[in-house]
C-alpha cells in the first residue's frame, strides 16, 4: 500500500515537471516571438525613414555645408519640396526627439556667421534656417558677410539687422546695391532706425531696376507737392518705398490731377499722402475712377466725394468699392430703403459710409434697445440721416434726456427726429428754451389771475 502511494507521488511529480517545463518553454517562445516582432517593426520603420531620406536626395543641394544627412533638421534646411518637408516634419514631431536633433545639429557657415556677428542665439538661427531653405543659396563671402558689415557700418542696431534679415532675406542678395542705397539714405540724413524701416519695406525691384537719379526726381516732385523734409521719409517713403519706382508724368501726376479735378487743393493731396502714402501707387483707370463713380452712384456730389477721400484716404487702396461700402449699403436696403431714398440719405450725410460700425450698430440699437419697429427706424433714418452717424450710447443718452426733461415718448421722437440727430448741447439748449417759455406762460397766467396784467398784455 505504501509502495503504491509512492508510485502515484512519483507519477504526479513527473507530470508536474512536464507541465512546468512546458510553461517555461511557452513563455520563452512568447518572449522570443515578441522580440522578433519588435525587431521587424523597428526594421520597417528604419527602412521607411531611409527610403524617405533617399527619396529627398534630388530635392535640395548636396550636403556640402558640413551637416549630417541623418539629422532631419539638417535635411529640412536644404529641402524645398512641400511634401518632402511635411514628411520630415512629421518624423521630427512623431519621434519626440526634437531636443536630440537640435543638439546634434551642425550649423552651416552662414548660420554660424549670423549667430556670432549679430549675437543671436544659435537655436533661433537654426529655426530660421530650417524654415527658410533659401538661406542655403546665399554665399557667405560674396553676399552675406559684406551685406551684414555694410548694415553695421550704417550704425543700424544688430537687433534691427537680424529682424530685417528674418523679414526681408533678399536684402542680402546684392551687397553692392545695398551699399549704394545705404549711401543714398545717409546723404538724406536719415536716422538708422528709419533706414531699417525703409529697407524692410523696400521691394526687390528697388535694388535691381531703380536708379538714384530716378529716386532724386521723385524726391523733388514730392517736395514740390508740399511734403516737408521732416515728413518725407518717416511718413511717406519709409512706409512705402515703392513710390520711388513710380514714373512722374505717367503715374504720379495723373493721380494728383484727378484728385484736384474733384475740388481738392494740392495741399490737401499732400496731407492725404502723409497719412496714406499708398494712394500714390493706385491706378487712375482701374481704382480711382471706379471708386468715384461708385460714390456718385450712391448719391454723393463731387464735393462730398472729395471731402470723403480727404477724411478717409485709406479708401484709395487695393480693395474694390463694393468690398469697402457694400455691407453698409446692404444694411440700409434690408431696412427697406430703396435706391432713390438711399441717394437722398447719402446726399444729406456721408458719415455713415466712413464711421466705424455704421449703420449696422445704429439700426440694431433703434430696433432692439430703443423699441422702434423696422418701419419706424426706416422713417427716422429717412427724416434724419445724421442718426446713422451717432454712436448708440449717444442715441440712448439723448432719448433718456428727452424723456426726463421734456417728458417725450417714442412717438414724440418720431414726430421730432432731428432731436436724435442733433448734439446733446443743442438738445439741452432747446430744452432750456422750452422750460423758459413754460415759466413765462405760467407767470403770465398768474399775473392775469391776480389782476396785475390783462390777457392782451
Amino acid at each position: 500500500m505504501q509502495l503504491s502511494s509512492n508510485k502515484s507521488c512519483a507519477v504526479r511529480s513527473r507530470e508536474a515537471g512536464k507541465v512546468l517545463l512546458h510553461h517555461h518553454s511557452s513563455s520563452a517562445l512568447l518572449s522570443v516571438r515578441n522580440q522578433l516582432q519588435q525587431q521587424q517593426q523597428h526594421d520597417s520603420q528604419h527602412s521607411s525613414r531611409v527610403a524617405c531620406r533617399t527619396s529627398l536626395a534630388d530635392v535640395g543641394p548636396s550636403f556640402s555645408n558640413g551637416g549630417n544627412s541623418n539629422n532631419p533638421l539638417e535635411l529640412l534646411r536644404v529641402t524645398r519640396d512641400v511634401q518632402a518637408r511635411a514628411r520630415l516634419m512629421a518624423e521630427v514631431m512623431t519621434d519626440g526627439r526634437m531636443s536630440h536633433y537640435s543638439e546634434a545639429y551642425q550649423p552651416c557657415p552662414v548660420e554660424d556667421f549670423l549667430s556670432k556677428e549679430l549675437g543671436v542665439w544659435s537655436y533661433n538661427v537654426m529655426l530660421f534656417a530650417v524654415a527658410n531653405p533659401v538661406l542655403q543659396a546665399f554665399n557667405l563671402e560674396s553676399q552675406v558677410r559684406p551685406a551684414v558689415r555694410s548694415l553695421k557700418a550704417a550704425n543700424i542696431d544688430v537687433t534691427d539687422i537680424w529682424f530685417l534679415i528674418t523679414k526681408h532675406l533678399e536684402v542680402l542678395r546684392d551687397p553692392i546695391a545695398l551699399q549704394r542705397w545705404l549711401d543714398f539714405l545717409s546723404l538724406q540724413e536719415l536716422a538708422s532706425r528709419h533706414m531699417a524701416n525703409f529697407l524692410l519695406k523696400a521691394p526687390d525691384a528697388l535694388f535691381t531696376s531703380c536708379t538714384q537719379a530716378q529716386a532724386l526726381q521723385v524726391l523733388g516732385w514730392l517736395k514740390a507737392l508740399g511734403v516737408k523734409q521732416e515728413y518725407l521719409f518717416p511718413r511717406v517713403l519709409c512706409p512705402c518705398p515703392a513710390i520711388l519706382l513710380q514714373d512722374i508724368p505717367s503715374q504720379l501726376q495723373p493721380i494728383v490731377a484727378h484728385l484736384t479735378s474733384l475740388g481738392l487743393e494740392p495741399q490737401h493731396v499732400m496731407r492725404m499722402t502723409c497719412v496714406h502714402p499708398e494712394l500714390l501707387l493706385i491706378s487712375v483707370e482701374s481704382q480711382l475712377q471706379p471708386l468715384v463713380s461708385y460714390l456718385e452712384g450712391l448719391g454723393c456730389s463731387t464735393c462730398q466725394v472729395a471731402r470723403l477721400l480727404q477724411e478717409v484716404p485709406q479708401a484709395l487702396g487695393g480693395r474694390p468699392p463694393q468690398a469697402l461700402f457694400g455691407a453698409r449699403v446692404e444694411a440700409l436696403r434690408e431696412l427697406g430703403v430703396d435706391g432713390q431714398e438711399l441717394r437722398q440719405v447719402t446726399a444729406r450725410s456721408t458719415l455713415w459710409l466712413t464711421m466705424k460700425g455704421a449703420p449696422q450698430e445704429q439700426i440694431a440699437h433703434l430696433q432692439q434697445d430703443m423699441g422702434f419697429t423696422a418701419e419706424q427706424a426706416r422713417e427716422l433714418v429717412l427724416a434724419c440721416p445724421a442718426i446713422l452717424s451717432e454712436k448708440p450710447l449717444e442715441l440712448q443718452r439723448k432719448v433718456d434726456f428727452l424723456r426726463a426733461t421734456l417728458n417725450m415718448e417714442l412717438g414724440d421722437c418720431l414726430a421730432h427726429p432731428t432731436y436724435l440727430g442733433a448734439s446733446l448741447m443743442q438738445v439741452g439748449s432747446t430744452a432750456v428754451a422750452v422750460e423758459a417759455v413754460r415759466l413765462c406762460l405760467w407767470f403770465g397766467s398768474w399775473y392775469v389771475k391776480a389782476g396785475l396784467l390783462t390777457a392782451s398784455q
